[in-house]
């Protein structure tokens, strides 16, 4: 007779490959259609979720902004403050989806942020606003793209570039850039990287004055990506997103704690004694003829 138990294998690496991605303890152990039902379930739940949270709501710590004179943790030159983000307890659960966070936490509190240096070219979108002062203080909002590059090749505290922009009122101007530099952290958990540094332009009645930039840059996908944020960051999404941003939160978190269910069966095995299996004819076996009265 055939014997209807299931062949665990070895249940601690069945549980670390299930930890590690959804479904591949259930593949070792050759429960191919529960590991399909496994990966296929969770993942998407997870992947719905960070669509959702506009690929942000997965991150390990929340940054806080020491005191001192930098008005945003971004532009925070010391060591950043962090607080475990309790949600990615359970995200972390879901495996190599979730890892990300745990590097590029790493990153930033192996990284000296240099935010008064720039040390290569950059070409980007921006946001800000632009800003100067006769006797009143005055500030325009500004989007267009920017040219930044530092004063030599090696790197430099001193930027020049221009600002291609457009005004609320749709007009557009270039203006000349050059000066003192500061740059957000190159490693934050936000798409957008903060810069602020000196404008060379002419006021209303036509005088060279200095104006100063304030806004933001694109920052790259694998420096942002799961990277730590701060609240300002998430009070952003929750604007932008609204509820979406914590329905997605909520996804990631139902989908890490699904895989914890998959991380025991892996290594337990279905939730059944033995003993009160029903035995299975071999296939050679003839099947008894049924008794007749």
């Amino acid at each position: 007779m055939k014997d209807p138990r299931v062949r665990l294998r070895n249940p601690v690496v069945a549980a670390l490959l299930a930890f590690a991605i959804p479904g591949a303890g259930h593949w070792y152990q050759g429960r191919r259609f529960k590991a399909a039902i496994y990966s296929v379930c969770i993942l998407t739940i997870f992947v719905w979720g960070m669509i959702l949270g506009g690929g942000q709501p997965v991150y390990s710590q929340l940054i806080y902004r020491s005191e001192g004179m930098a008005p945003t943790a971004q532009l925070q030159a010391s060591a950043p403050r962090m607080k475990f983000s309790f949600g990615y307890a359970a995200q972390v659960l879901v495996g190599a989806p979730a890892w990300p966070a745990i590097i590029q936490e790493m990153r930033i509190r192996n990284t000296d942020a240099r935010i008064d240096w720039i040390d290569g070219p950059i070409e980007s979108d921006f946001q800000g606003l632009l800003s100067s002062e006769f006797g009143d203080r005055t500030s325009k909002i500004v989007t267009g793209t920017i040219s930044l590059n530092p004063a030599n090749e090696q790197g430099s505290s001193i930027a020049t570039g221009t600002l291609h922009a457009v005004l609320a009122d749709e007009s557009v101007r270039d203006y000349s850039l050059g000066g003192d530099i500061k740059l957000g952290r190159e490693v934050f958990g936000s798409p957008r990287r903060e810069v602020r540094c000196f404008v060379a332009g002419q006021d209303d009645e036509g005088r060279e004055v200095r104006l100063q930039l304030e806004g933001s840059v694109s920052r790259s996908f694998v420096d942002w990506f799961q990277a730590p944020r701060d609240t300002l960051e998430l009070d952003r999404l929750n604007g932008a997103l609204s509820q979406n941003f914590d329905i997605g939160s909520v996804f990631t978190w139902i989908a890490g704690l699904l895989n914890l269910l998959a991380i025991w069966d892996a290594a337990e095995g279905p939730a059944y004694g033995y003993g009160d299996e029903e035995e299975i004819p071999d296939d050679d076996e003839p099947t008894p003829a049924k008794k007749t009265d």
